[in-house]
């Protein structure tokens, strides 16, 4: 039995490995044929590894186009959410950098290419500053009220975010709404970094994000609009050739025996350097005691003139 099997392998034995060579090269041509080696490409974000929690990082490429070679087969098994293009992160300390774009892919690819090969990118450190908290008052009190004291709960405000986004903080504003209140009231005002625009800093986290405040209201008060003043002291050699206030003028409120005598506000003394020949300032406004003003400061824009020999 064993020996008609061996006559049988035996037999025309080149003629059958001829045909099993012929087999598998028909193999690889109907295959090639039908499952063809393309190239195609991948679009994925553009992500992170070893990226220290200290620092936020900064890069403009958003998008990654991954080209791969490999069965087209593959390319329909696969989808770019199997892909990923990434930085390395690991070592890298504050400041600019020019980092090589890496890539993963399913087994069976080959890389063609990454697109971009490398980017910029900034690692910005995370910080916290402290700033004051201003509130602004909007609307208006009802009939015959004055709002006398607004007090909040705390004087200034812890920024988190990154350096970047923190320096371009200029204000943290709140803002209380009187909505013709007659009565003193509380209220929890949001607080919102913003920056020299007037827009609000994204990224930037205020602590507390909220203030406690109490307004206190008081009903027939004697109101009159006063002028401010400034207190500006010249340099030596120098005269005030102009002064611009804004605002020019300011409401304040109070019982009749302090508002009557009170004929204008005074603002902080403005020092100008020597040598300048104008400023412009923010200053805060002197208040009598017993007077209330809806405004706590001004801006003060001084021109200087040399004084005549």
């Amino acid at each position: 039995m064993i020996a008609q099997i061996n006559n049988a392998i035996r037999h025309n034995i080149f003629e059958k490995l001829v045909s099993i060579v012929a087999a598998a090269v028909l193999w690889v041509v109907v295959m090639e044929d039908q499952n063809p080696v393309i190239e195609s490409s991948y679009t994925v974000p553009l992500t992170f590894v070893n990226a220290s929690e200290n620092y936020k990082v900064l890069h403009g490429s958003q998008q990654i186009k991954i080209r791969l070679r490999g069965p087209r087969s593959y390319f329909v098994n696969y989808e770019a959410k199997d892909c990923r293009a990434y930085l390395n992160l690991a070592g890298l300390e504050e400041g600019d950098h020019e980092v090589k774009i890496e890539a993963a892919f399913p087994p069976g690819f080959e890389l063609i290419s990454v697109t971009p090969e490398q980017t910029q990118i900034k690692l910005d450190p995370y910080i916290e500053r402290q700033m004051p908290a201003d509130l602004i008052v909007t609307g208006a009190a009802g009939a015959n009220a004055t709002v006398t004291k607004v007090e909040q709960s705390a004087e200034t405000v812890t920024l988190i975010g990154s350096r970047t986004a923190v320096d371009a903080v200029t204000r943290v504003i709140g803002y209380v709404g009187l909505s013709g209140n007659k009565e003193d009231f509380s209220l929890q005002v949001p607080m919102t970094p913003i920056n020299e625009d007037g827009r609000a800093v994204p990224d930037v986290r205020s602590v507390p994000s909220l203030m406690n405040v109490d307004v206190t209201i008081e009903l027939d008060l004697i109101r009159k609009t006063v002028p401010i003043e400034a207190d500006v002291v010249a340099a030596e050699g120098f005269d005030i050739e102009r002064v611009t206030i804004d605002p020019a003028q300011l409401e304040i409120a109070g019982k009749e025996t302090v508002i009557n005598p009170t004929d204008n506000i005074r603002t902080e003394t403005i020092t100008v350097p020597l040598g300048d020949k104008s400023v412009k300032q923010t200053v805060g406004l002197i208040i009598p005691e017993g007077v209330t003003a809806n405004i706590k400061e001004a801006t003060v824009e001084v021109v200087m003139k040399e004084k005549k020999q």
